[in-house]
Order: C-alpha cells, then sequence, then structure tokens
C-alpha cells in the first residue's frame, strides 16, 4: 500500500511539474521558425469599402477601400488586383508609405476604383489587396471585398 501511495504522489508531482513549466506560447515555436527562414510576413487588419455604402455597384462607380496592414519586417509595395472568375487584372500598386495610425496601430491606405463602364451587368467581381515585404514577394498578406453589378 505504501509503494502504491508513492507511486501515486510520484505521478501527481509529475503532473504538476508539467503543467507549471508550460508558460511557452503554443505560437511560439512557429513564429521563431517563421523568423529563421522568412522572416516577418505582413498581416492585413481591416479592408473595408468607404462609398458607396453597398456592394451592389453600377458600371462606372467609384469605390473608396480602406486599407489597415502591419508588418514587423520590410514593407514593399501593395498591389490590387480585380478577379472576374478565373481572370486577375492588377489595376493598381503603391509602393510603401509609412502612415501609421495610433488609434488602430497600423498603416493605412486609401485605394480608389472606377468600375469599368464595360462590365456587364449582372455580373460579380472581387477587389483583392496583396501587401509583400522586401525578399518575400512570394508570400503576400491578402484580402478581398466582393461586388456585383445590379442587372
Amino acid at each position: 500500500m505504501k509503494s502504491l501511495f508513492n507511486l501515486l504522489s510520484l505521478f501527481l508531482l509529475a503532473v504538476v511539474f508539467t503543467f507549471s513549466s508550460c508558460d511557452k506560447d503554443p505560437t511560439e515555436d512557429l513564429e521563431e521558425i517563421i523568423k529563421e527562414d522568412l522572416g516577418y510576413v505582413p498581416k492585413i487588419a481591416a479592408f473595408r469599402l468607404v462609398t458607396p455604402a453597398s456592394t451592389a455597384v453600377p458600371p462606372g462607380t467609384n469605390l473608396t477601400m480602406d486599407l489597415r496592414y502591419w508588418s514587423e519586417g520590410q514593407i514593399k509595395d501593395i498591389q490590387f488586383f480585380m478577379i472576374r472568375g478565373t481572370q486577375e487584372t492588377k489595376i493598381g500598386e503603391s509602393p510603401y508609405t509609412p502612415a501609421y495610425s495610433k488609434v488602430t496601430r497600423t498603416d493605412s491606405l486609401l485605394f480608389t476604383y472606377q468600375v469599368p463602364t464595360t462590365i456587364a451587368r449582372g455580373s460579380t467581381f472581387t477587389i483583392q489587396a496583396r501587401v509583400t515585404n522586401q525578399g518575400l514577394e512570394q508570400y503576400p498578406a491578402r484580402a478581398t471585398l466582393s461586388f456585383t453589378v445590379p442587372q
């Protein structure tokens, strides 16, 4: 009985020790691998439509979008694409210009785009923002907004 008590005490002590030594964040190892292998990749905090108020947009409408992003690495540029089906068309590109907001703790960029007058009524399209870091162009952060062209 005494040896069973000792074994149980040893087991409980091991469990307590195991859980008390786990003050490492579960993602810490992954973040270290990314820093060592790739560096820092950018993050997009928000991508939203400012004007118009609706995502149903007639041809010729001017869209204003607000992109909020950040990176611990060196940002290279921000690109915008129009995606219709499987076709991607670059519609804008901007080199990185710091525009830090103390409120959102991100950089911000307003992007304006005019919906083509030739776009078919009843169709849908997506505007995608891509933020890339220097040396990590193959790993952009992406965010999208979807639109419809009313009949």
